[in-house]
């Protein structure tokens, strides 16, 4: 009886949790030099596991240009994190809202047209956060490959989430 009883609650806390979940859809565009020597257009989806957009998880897939060809850019799959969060900014300038500046570092996997994979990890000094959205711009990230050997580098230029 206690036992079920120890599942009931556990139960019931983790369902509570899921009111903070939240979802939503983004579109980067973005540039690697070494990995696939591309640029490309993301579109992303973005499951919120906080109420207030701390640690996120994003998926996407790409499409891009190498010289006039149309390319896969790859499949990804990155957790973010928020490191902290001002309201009163010297970026207030750029919005006509106010906004949270809130700097976050990411790290996630990609894998490309072939299904080989590397390792990204990125920091979004300019990311700012809305009521229903998250603008990041001038994000660079690394890439390694699976042994952790240094394979390239990139940069979303500007990326827009929309969170319903």
């Amino acid at each position: 009886m206690k036992k079920k009883l120890f599942f009931i609650l556990i139960a019931l806390v983790l369902s509570s949790c899921l009111y903070a979940v939240s979802f939503g859809y983004g579109y980067s565009m973005e540039g690697f030099s070494g990995f696939n020597q591309s640029s490309s257009s993301r579109l992303s989806f973005a499951l919120d596991l906080t109420d207030n957009r701390y640690l996120t998880v994003e998926g996407g897939a790409g499409l891009g240009l190498r010289g006039w060809k149309m390319l896969f850019t790859g499949f990804n799959l990155d957790l973010s994190m928020r490191t902290f969060s001002l309201t009163d900014h010297i970026f207030s300038f750029m919005f006509a809202n106010p906004v949270i500046w809130s700097p976050k570092a990411s790290a996630g996997i990609l894998w490309d047209d072939s299904w080989d994979f590397s390792w990204r990890f990125g920091l979004s000094v300019l990311n700012f956060v809305d009521v229903h959205f998250n603008y990041e711009f001038l994000r660079p990230f690394v890439m390694f490959d699976p042994d952790f050997d240094y394979c390239g580098w990139g940069m979303d230029l500007i990326r827009i989430t929309y969170y319903l």
